[in-house]
């Protein structure tokens, strides 16, 4: 790292990014950012590379961009070069974190791989049979683990819904978003989003479900990635409603009412196929956006 970038804690990246914590590390959690450098259990360490992503990334998001627009966008290199180098202080910060909390390491790569297989399974389960269904239990068994390892790296099951959101929501979509990027017609760019849906619909049903049972939990934590998971598919869509209002083609309607609308429309067309099997996700679509963009259209 050069001399003159510099560290920060993770207090310090909140202030000067405008940007609560929990934001960063779903971030981090999802890919976008690369991981911080850490020194210790809870302790670790941002640089410049950070800060300027988290900037790059609030500016893709205000001009529409989804996350996995943008993740795409940074892993071919359309982001600002990240901060080469962190490794040439890690020797020396872990060396001061040692001196300051000596502890004895063994196996660590042994228990990534047990913490990431009950990531994964963790995913899998809560994907399957909703968050309140699953039970740690659950988690254990399939692995054949005892509950002593799962709370070896995770206080509770909130702890892994926490780590397991933002992997299931980057999964679900992986193909369409450069085609939806090129779109220029906002009316155009729902029709697009919406299509990109279609293949993974069953798990875009379960993703927001996890969501509403977060925003209904007593847990703070919770409750703030239920909101923040269910804005982040929301906000691309009001983004194509608000150009379209812009450009004349829509009435001044509420975008975010607008979004959530369609949102439980897309919902509603998972539950409509398995009543009625003759019915395609595509004829469904069709039917709906020409009865919604009618509707909204001037």
């Amino acid at each position: 790292m050069a001399k003159k970038d510099k560290l920060y804690k993770i207090s310090e990246l909140e202030k000067l990014s405008g940007l609560p914590r929990r934001t960063i590390h779903f971030y981090i959690q999802s890919g976008l950012l690369h991981p911080p450098l850490k020194t210790g259990k809870t302790m670790s360490y941002y640089d410049d590379g950070h800060l300027q992503k988290l900037m790059l990334i609030q500016r893709e998001k205000s001009s529409g961009s989804t996350l996995f627009a943008i993740k795409r966008g940074l892993s071919q290199g359309k982001e600002i070069s990240a901060i080469q180098g962190a490794h040439r202080i890690s020797f020396k910060l872990n060396l001061l974190d040692a001196k300051k909390n000596p502890k004895r390491r063994t196996g660590p790569r042994k228990k990534l791989v047990n913490r990431n297989n009950i990531i994964r399974q963790g995913c899998i389960l809560f994907r399957q049979k909703g968050y309140a269904q699953t039970k740690v239990s659950d988690i254990t068994k399939a692995l054949n683990i005892g509950k002593g390892t799962f709370y070896f790296y995770f206080s509770d099951k909130r702890e892994l819904l926490l780590e397991c959101v933002p992997m299931i929501f980057q999964e679900l979509f992986s193909q369409g978003w450069d085609i939806i990027r090129n779109e220029k017609n906002p009316l155009k760019r729902l029709e697009l989003r919406a299509q990109t849906v279609f293949p993974v619909m069953s798990e875009f049903c379960s993703i927001v479900a996890l969501c509403k049972e977060a925003m209904e939990d007593t847990d703070s934590k919770l409750k703030r990635m239920g909101k923040e998971i269910f804005l982040s598919i929301r906000k691309p869509l009001e983004t194509d409603i608000e150009n379209g209002i812009e450009k004349g083609f829509l009435k001044p309607v509420d975008p975010k009412i607008i979004g959530t609308i369609m949102i439980g429309m897309i919902e509603s067309m998972y539950y409509l196929k398995d009543l009625d099997q003759t019915l395609s996700h595509e004829a469904v679509w069709k039917n709906i956006i020409s009865l919604l963009i009618s509707g909204m259209k001037k």
